[in-house]
């Protein structure tokens, strides 16, 4: 929790002053009822290296792709709710470059909310949905427990306004928490970067 807080509080110290500073009118054709869909690329910290051993400790089941990260593509959905608040529904496929073996699906959806600052937005995001350990080979991953279960997720990120149809996703930040993974909560951490259209 207090990783969790460190990452996520800078983000929202941002966003604070920036809507305290008064950002500029909203672009045209950004107000209620908008919808944008997007494509990114994602890289992620799994944090899925640690195993129980005999002795009920948590170990690393492999010391040398502890600190590595592992890629895939996510896509996104936003609908606008008013000038500062949207729902968003994202897919994460962390799984086509992963060290062994194992990639990382999510489904989320939640409350999103945004503060323009001329051609850029900020914001910040809640969501909440389900995971799935992807394993690719189980010949490689004996004992190691994939399936579904519970997430939520608290993160931010800023996008630019390319033109009135494009909108760029320069940086999305999401720190998951995986409360139902087995044999002990994890907590995912996965950036992604992208293009995103505009629906009016």
């Amino acid at each position: 929790m207090i990783k969790t807080l460190r990452i996520v509080g800078p983000l929202i110290c941002l966003l604070s002053l920036a809507s305290i500073a008064g950002a500029q009118a909203l672009p045209a054709g950004y107000g209620p009822g908008r919808l944008q869909a997007g494509f990114t690329v994602s890289y992620a910290r799994p944090d899925f290296w640690y195993v129980e051993n005999q002795q009920g400790q948590f170990v690393n089941s492999d010391p040398k792709y502890s600190r590595q990260f592992i890629l895939g593509v996510s896509g996104y959905v936003d609908y606008q709710i008013n000038d500062r608040l949207s729902l968003e529904g994202d897919f994460h496929c962390v799984c086509l470059i992963t060290a062994l073996d194992r990639g990382e699906l999510t489904y989320l959806v939640g409350p999103r909310a945004t503060y323009p600052i001329r051609r850029f937005d900020l914001y910040a995001k809640a969501l909440i949905g389900f995971h799935t350990l992807d394993i690719q080979e189980w010949q490689d991953n004996v004992g190691i427990n994939g399936g579904t279960g519970s997430a939520y997720v608290a993160g931010g990120g800023i996008d630019f306004i390319k033109s009135p149809r494009i909108m760029l996703r320069l940086l999305d930040i999401e720190v998951q928490r995986w409360p139902t993974f087995v044999p002990h909560t994890i907590n995912p951490i996965v950036i992604s970067s992208g293009i995103a259209y505009r629906f009016h």
